[in-house]
């Protein structure tokens, strides 16, 4: 009799440790699964920031190049050569429907449709960082842009039908050290 009372406090016992061990083991697993969770959907918000269009953070945020309004789009929009070339000066180089223009650090390649200007090609002649100044760059025309519709990173930044244009795309060199390569502000839809 001794024996069974004997063995089953034992067993008791053993099955007591077991069934606490494995309810802090629960319990630790939860805490951890809750954590892991946490962890992911905090990673998850991260990775998809840039995608979703909210503010470059950090070093990447701040323009390196101080920009100063040269025009306004109005003062481009559907102007013919005489007009871009009040505004800009004359044109190093013309061919078809396309005249070079520069002005301060920048090269303007304007192409004119029915001959109004359309497209608006800059060409920065000094080192401006991408994206920190993404939108930066577009204070030339007075544009002051905040988040871009989609970021084509490390390509470019795009708005559509915004700022009274059809497209502006702000395109880089598409290496790690980004740089901008140019900028392109389509006034109106080209197929009308």
């Amino acid at each position: 009799m001794k024996k069974k009372i004997i063995s089953l406090l034992l067993i008791a016992a053993v099955s007591s440790t077991a069934l606490i061990s494995c309810g802090k083991t629960k319990d630790s697993a939860n805490l951890n699964n809750e954590n892991i969770t946490e962890q992911s959907s905090t990673t998850s918000t991260t990775e998809q920031s840039p995608q979703s269009n909210s503010k470059i953070v950090g070093e990447n945020n701040k323009p390196t190049v101080e920009v100063k309004q040269i025009a306004s789009l109005t003062d481009f929009k559907d102007k013919d050569k005489s007009e871009i070339e009040k505004l800009l000066g004359k044109a190093i180089s013309e061919e078809d429907d396309k005249g070079t223009y520069e002005k301060d650090d920048y090269s303007f390649e304007i192409k004119y449709k029915d001959s109004k200007c359309n497209e608006i090609k800059i060409i920065p002649k000094s080192e401006m960082k991408f994206p920190a100044d993404g939108t930066n760059i577009l204070k030339l025309v007075g544009i002051n842009a905040d988040d871009s519709d989609s970021t084509i990173s490390p390509a470019g930044l795009e708005w559509n039908n915004k700022f009274d244009t059809f497209k502006i795309n702000v395109v880089s060199n598409n290496e790690p050290n980004g740089k901008i390569s140019y900028v392109t502000i389509i006034l109106s839809d080209p197929s009308k």
